[in-house]
This record gives structure tokens, sequence and C-alpha cells, in this order.
């Protein structure tokens, strides 16, 4: 049997390293697809995206191999551009779905309020930072102590709280038909109720798993999280053989 492709969209200012842990413990008859937004590794040549519509293009390309359905994962930032990369699918013919949406680590959109005001481009490195921690994730010491690693974390943060900033003023509304399966970190700074939110995203089902650990949990807990995807998606596989 084909293994089910599973798309890893990484959060704000990471890289799809982050899903390195995951990755490991998922079995065989998971395909994990872990892609990096521009700017960072395979794609560390391309100037960063600062909208949603340009993330999503990219990874619209990035995917063109697959065929038939998959599912994605999407970690913070990468919530939103799973939900929207899912919902520009529906809206192309060719026969490629997601199934189901892996929403973690974030609120639903409909009612999210930026942690800044203003332009994210315009701010500043230090005000960048303390964003970034606020948000439930501090940038690592060894790059705010490095100088050429800071000024670059601070780009990259800026380019992506810009995109999440437009994805949030223009589809924090949109819908997909894939299920959501929101995840989250019992640690996190989300409410249940910004969680029970992203039911507003979806017209098919909606679950919500806490794990144990913080904003980055999935490297707290990898074969836990590894138990729950490849347990959903032996379910989908059943139904859509």
């Amino acid at each position: 049997m084909t293994p089910f492709p599973l798309i890893l969209l990484h959060h704000a200012g990471g890289s799809a390293k982050v899903f390195d842990a995951l990755v490991a413990a998922l079995p065989p008859q998971i395909h994990p697809i872990a892609l990096d937004l521009p700017g960072r590794g395979l794609s560390w040549r391309q100037d960063p995206a600062t909208t949603a519509d340009d993330a999503v293009d990219h990874l619209v390309r990035q995917i063109d191999g697959i065929d038939g359905e998959f599912a994605i994962f999407g970690h913070s930032l990468g919530a939103y551009l799973g939900l929207a990369l899912a919902s520009r699918l529906e809206e192309t013919e060719g026969g490629v779905r997601c199934s189901t949406l892996f929403a973690s680590a974030n609120s639903g959109p409909v009612a999210a309020v930026l942690p800044f005001t203003g332009s994210a481009l315009l701010t500043d490195d230090e005000e960048i930072f303390r964003i970034t921690a606020a948000s439930g994730g501090a940038v690592p010491r060894q790059i705010l102590e490095h100088p050429q690693l800071r000024s670059r974390a601070a780009d990259l943060l800026r380019a992506d709280f810009a995109l999440s900033e437009s994805f949030l003023r223009k589809q924090r509304r949109i819908v997909t038909e894939a299920d959501i399966m929101v995840c989250c970190g019992s640690d996190d700074i989300f409410s249940a109720r910004q969680l029970e939110e992203w039911r507003l995203n979806s017209t098919s089902h909606t679950e919500i798993h806490r794990f144990p650990g913080d904003h980055f949990y999935l490297e707290q807990d990898a074969e836990e999280v590894a138990a729950l995807v490849a347990g959903r998606l032996t379910v989908v596989r059943s139904q859509h053989p």
C-alpha cells in the first residue's frame, strides 16, 4: 500500500527541522513531506514571503507531485497556512484534496488577535523577539548572542509575522471541507475557547487534543503526537481505500 502523504508546515521564524522528532516517530505507512517556507532550509536562497497568498503559491508548487488525498500538519503559523492551502486546493480541479488538517499550537483564526500593532515589517528587532516570546516561542539564546544569526532570525520573524497579518486580514473566515484535528500543548498560551473556534473554519468534523508540553510539545512528545496522526490517517484510509 502506498504511504499516505502528510505535509508538514512549520512555525514563524522556524524551519522544517522542527518536525525531525515527529518524522522519526511516524510509522512507515505515512509519508512525511516537511516543507520550508522561502528563506530557509532548501529554499534559503529565496526571499521570504510576506503575504499568505505568496506563501500558499510557494507551497502549491512544492506539492505538485502529490496525486489524490493527503493530510496537513501545520504548526503555529503553519496551521493558518495549512488551512489556506487546503481551501485553495478545494477550489482547483484535479483531485488533489486534504482530508485532515492537524491545526497545531494556534488559536482559531476567526477571532484571533495579532500580538502586535502596526506593520510587522516596520517592527525593530528587539520588539520582534519580544512578540515571539509572548506568543509562546522564545528564540534560542545561542541565536540571540550571535550577531549574524540574530539579524537573520529577526528578518525571518518579521516576514512571517507580516504573512500571518495578511492571512488574518484577508482569509481568517475561509473554510475547508477537511476534518480539523486541533492539537496543543497543555502549557501553551491558548485557551479552550480559542481552540474551539477552529470549528468555524471547517464544514466537517473538528476535534481538540491536548498534549503535555508547551508551544513545542510536538518535539517533547513526538511519539504520542505520531500515534494520534497515525490513528487518524488509518481511519481516513479505511474510509477512502
